[in-house]
């Protein structure tokens, strides 16, 4: 299981309770349901990344978050309360969802490499070649490493950015919103990232380690040709190759998932950036 990240899931301020209402920057006075919506999925985000259980490498949550924030961003009633406020605001909310982007577009190439070398790695090790086999696991966890540090410097910077915003707006509701969901966001891309470098290190290592014990035991073999007193161990060392193909067979699966969620989440972060420029630099 990969380690949590220490980013705070929600700069300024806790989290509100479902039980409360929230209140609108744009309609004084008023509860505004669209931002309740927006609370519940920041929750249900918050809650998935504290204990992600059997969905470690779930996008779901983002998903359904970056859905409703881009709900919220057409309402003319937040339109109206983000041009009231400070330009620095909304430059930072800009720059945090451009973080987010950016991260996602090297998520996917990353994911694209690990697929490669998972690919490379299971079929040297089904050739038992332990030169290739070592080669493609130092690649597959070289891979593995880089997106250690895409997690933490995705967490770092959003967070950066929805600090910037709202020291830059106090007051604004929508703001604080959309800067939490930017922070919350990274967070959990954050622990999805450490998860997929986490699992394919782990098979990286195994598949190392089977090949290793493979070519042990070929050296023993010739040395002594004419023992038999080793096929218990053979067995053992086959089980263990098994083990390791089943797993960079999972890996690759699970990357071809991850790459059809990454870009629909992707498409999201775009999008919803989109939303909120126009309400920044809007045409007429």
């Amino acid at each position: 299981m990969a380690p949590m990240m220490t980013v705070p899931p929600s700069p300024g301020r806790p989290a509100r309770s479902l039980a409360g209402h929230v209140r609108s920057a744009s309609v004084p006075c008023h509860w505004h349901p669209l931002l309740m919506h927006v609370d519940d999925q920041l929750l249900a985000l918050r809650s998935w990344t504290s204990n992600p259980g059997q969905n470690p490498l779930s996008l779901a949550h983002v998903r359904a978050l970056l859905c409703v924030l881009d709900e919220l961003l057409h309402l003319p009633l937040a339109q109206g309360a983000l041009v009231l406020g400070a330009a620095a605001c909304t430059d930072s909310l800009l720059n945090g969802f451009l973080v987010l982007a950016d991260a996602f577009g090297s998520f996917l190439a990353a994911l694209l490499a690990l697929r490669h070398h998972a690919s490379e790695l299971r079929a040297a090790l089904r050739r038992r070649d332990p030169t290739k086999v070592a080669s493609a696991a130092r690649a597959q966890r070289k891979a593995a490493k880089e997106l250690e540090q895409l997690a933490a410097a995705v967490a770092r910077e959003a967070a950066r950015c929805a600090r910037a915003s709202l020291a830059s707006s106090t007051e604004l509701e929508v703001a604080r919103t959309v800067a939490e969901a930017i922070n919350d966001t990274a967070v959990a891309s954050a622990s999805v990232f450490l998860e997929v470098g986490s699992v394919a290190d782990a098979a990286a290592a195994l598949a190392a380690s089977s090949s290793s014990s493979s070519s042990k035991k070929q050296r023993l073999a010739l040395a002594n040709a004419s023992s038999r007193s080793k096929r218990p161990a053979t067995a053992s060392e086959e089980q263990r190759e098994l083990v390791a193909l089943e797993k960079l067979q999972e890996l690759e699966q699970c990357i071809g998932e991850l790459e059809s969620e990454s870009e629909k989440v992707f498409r999201s972060l775009v999008q919803t950036r989109v939303s909120l420029l126009n309400i920044h630099t809007p045409t007429f």
